[in-house]
């Protein structure tokens, strides 16, 4: 672990968007100069400077203990579009580089209006014309959609699926969503028009994309998590309940217990998933799918304790954890719903109960 980078994005966290993330959630507020402070820092994509895959994650996790929405904005400018660039694209550099800096900014973009994470009935069509490939159609809850500077698209060729990159044209419309959560993120609707694009490559970058930006949910699912443990514990070494602090009643106790061993659990599968990653990223999909499977079902419960400690006051707003409350619930759905992740293992239960056997032998 590199404890000085953790360290210097913590320091970040609590005095540069600690103090935002009421305005981010309240206003729905997009915190543009904040990408750029972390572009300059060298946080807002670490894996582009050789940070490991774990310690990139700690990053997300910092982050996300105070603001789900900036660990959001984080996870799609580094994970989702940056990172599948650079192991993938060619002559890319300066875009690269814009993109780790903050002077760009990236969307990722899959689902869509009419089928989610059904990606055999997507409708979006890329053609080659005249030798330039051409994407039309419509994509639907496209994180920083609404200010993105370039896309990454998947859409459907004659053939397969490709992944385009497409840079900002007047052939790109957009709408802005409404969401619960994760507000401050520019979500967006948006509509391809026949948009010049660059040819990434198939259906392997959407899924590299796909596998690391699941492992980047993950942790901004535990971030979300610890975050509003932090906020409820400090609320029950204060809080005086029936004669004595909160945190002297066995009961609360017992749910910071249950909720620090689960995360702790959680945290141990980041680790061995993220060195499984850089290992053989494809062989690690079955890991992948436990860990978001798992954590996201964790972190929703552990929030969902916090609230319960904090009673009235964990679901008043301005309070981290009601926002947490509302931001946890999207890494159940986002980048692969819970259902995906269950299909995924389902594919590989005679390996992973094989592997398990040889493993006790």
């Amino acid at each position: 672990m590199d404890r000085v980078l953790i360290s210097s994005v913590q320091d970040f966290a609590r005095k540069e968007i600690q103090v935002l993330a009421e305005k981010i959630d309240r206003e729905d507020y997009y915190p543009r100069h904040l990408i750029t402070k972390m572009g300059d820092l060298g946080i807002l994509d670490p894996l582009y400077s050789g940070v490991s895959v774990y310690d990139s994650m700690l990053c997300l996790e910092e982050i996300a203990k105070v603001s789900g929405s900036v660990a959001l904005i984080q996870d799609v400018q580094g994970e989702l579009v940056n990172s599948p660039l650079r192991t993938f694209g060619h002559d890319l550099d300066d875009l690269i580089d814009d993109l780790a800096k903050g002077k760009k900014i990236g969307s990722f973009a899959l689902s869509e209006p009419c089928c989610g994470s059904d990606t055999r009935s997507m409708k979006t069509r890329a053609e080659k014309v005249s030798g330039v490939w051409r994407v039309s159609g419509e994509k639907m809850w496209i994180t920083q959609g609404m200010y993105a500077d370039v896309f990454l698209v998947a859409a459907k060729t004659s053939e397969k699926i490709g992944t385009f990159l497409v840079r900002e044209q007047d052939c790109v419309e957009r709408e802005k969503i409404e969401v619960s959560g994760n507000r401050g993120t520019g979500t967006a609707k948006i509509r391809l028009n026949e948009c010049e694009a660059d040819l990434i490559g198939g259906w392997q970058v959407t899924k590299y994309a796909l596998s690391i930006g699941r492992i980047a949910i993950s942790a901004i699912a535990i971030g979300l998590a610890l975050g509003a443990a932090e906020e409820a514990y400090g609320w029950a070494e204060e809080r005086t309940a029936f004669g004595k602090k909160l945190l002297e009643h066995e009961g609360v106790q017992w749910m910071f217990s249950d909720s620090i061993a689960d995360l702790e659990s959680v945290k141990s599968l980041l680790d061995v998933t993220c060195k499984a990653f850089e290992n053989n990223w494809e062989m690690a999909e079955p890991l992948i799918a436990a860990l978001k499977l798992v954590s996201s079902k964790i972190a929703n419960n552990v929030v969902d304790r916090m609230v319960q400690i904090m009673g009235g006051m964990g679901y008043a707003k301005s309070t981290r954890t009601e926002r947490a409350y509302r931001d946890v619930r999207l890494t159940r759905i986002g980048e692969g719903t819970d259902e995906v992740q269950r299909l995924i293992l389902s594919r590989h239960l005679r390996e992973m109960i094989n592997n398990t056997y040889n493993a006790i032998e």
